[in-house]
């Protein structure tokens, strides 16, 4: 009869600190689930092409890039690209200013993506550069698609900036 006892306050124990725990552990997922969302498409497309930041205007050059190069699968490397957010006036860009995401736009399909630093060649001191990371899907070569980029401020403020109609070049 002992046992039985033991057993049972020990399955109850168990149970408790596993409700316990996973209390914790759902807050947890929530929060991620919460803090990954995206953007709504609508809302990314409606983007300002340029943007003022502290009495500063910025726009958003970018590269993208299909590799079909004979060492290269027979259906190419999947999209990758680089961006380049530009102070309009030429002045150094503000080490207070990051770009921390991009979401790449074919029509109704959404690449969601983070950022990787990249080093400005001398003389380009007025743009950030970044790498997105991670391989794209495989769109293209030879279209169009709308690019937006979030931009982070030294007080954690998010600025959406679009270029709409950037091809996706094929590299042979």
């Amino acid at each position: 009869m002992n046992n039985i006892y033991f057993v049972s306050r020990l399955l109850s124990a168990t149970l408790k600190n596993s409700l316990y725990y996973s209390k914790y552990a759902i807050i947890f997922l929530i929060g991620i689930l919460i803090s990954c969302s995206q953007y709504p498409i609508d809302e990314l497309l409606s983007a300002p092409e340029q943007i003022e930041i502290d009495n500063r205007e910025y726009i958003l050059e970018t590269g993208l890039y299909r590799n079909f190069q004979p060492i290269c699968p027979p259906d190419g490397h999947p999209l990758w690209g680089v961006i380049w957010v530009v102070a309009v006036d030429s002045l150094s860009f503000p080490s207070s200013l990051d770009a921390d995401h991009v979401w790449i736009i074919n029509n109704n399909d959404v690449w969601d993506t983070g950022l990787v630093d990249r080093e400005i060649p001398y003389g380009y001191e007025y743009k950030m550069q970044k790498r997105t990371k991670g391989d794209g899907p495989k769109w293209g070569p030879d279209i169009y698609v709308a690019v937006v980029v979030q931009i982070i401020d030294e007080e954690g403020n998010a600025y959406l900036l679009r270029a709409s109609d950037q091809e996706i070049i094929r590299l042979d």
